[in-house]
């Protein structure tokens, strides 16, 4: 049987202590991470649960990037990864929502509420409105 504090010849020192895995910043890497890639599912339809989903999660891994400090200074670099993912994708949802509410503001005003609220009377109104943008369109040949 090996002595203590024995490194054997393939390298492998099985007496050293393996480094703490600081859990907080772990999941902030996660929750990061997994909020970029719920963005994608921002425009799918019929998943409305996406969108505070992402939210969700960007803000939580926010939250266990700054928890992952503990008394220290810095961050380590698995919660900078969550930090970093996190926030860009808070950036993200925050210009998607507000493109969102905006197109449906111009929608209300170009069409009315209850054209907008009614699905087929929408399709209708778009329907009509790109034939009379096409038809003013001129088709080539006109004068300056």
């Amino acid at each position: 049987m090996p002595e203590q504090n024995t490194v054997f010849p393939n390298g492998n020192d099985f007496n050293r202590r393996q480094p703490d895995i600081n859990r907080m910043a772990a999941a902030s890497q996660f929750l990061g991470i997994f909020s970029v890639i719920s963005i994608g599912f921002f425009f799918l339809p019929g998943i409305i649960s996406a969108i505070p989903l992402g939210l969700i999660c960007c803000n939580m891994g926010i939250l266990f990037a700054h928890l992952s400090k503990g008394n220290g200074y810095r961050f380590s670099p698995q919660a900078m990864v969550g930090l970093g993912t996190s926030i860009f994708s808070l950036v993200i949802y925050m210009m998607l929502i507000l493109i969102s509410l905006m197109a449906f503001y111009m929608a209300v005003q170009m069409f009315g509420i209850e054209t907008v609220l009614d699905p087929d009377a929408l399709q209708k109104a778009l329907s009509d409105f790109v034939n009379q943008y096409m038809n003013s369109l001129t088709t080539g040949g006109g004068t300056l």
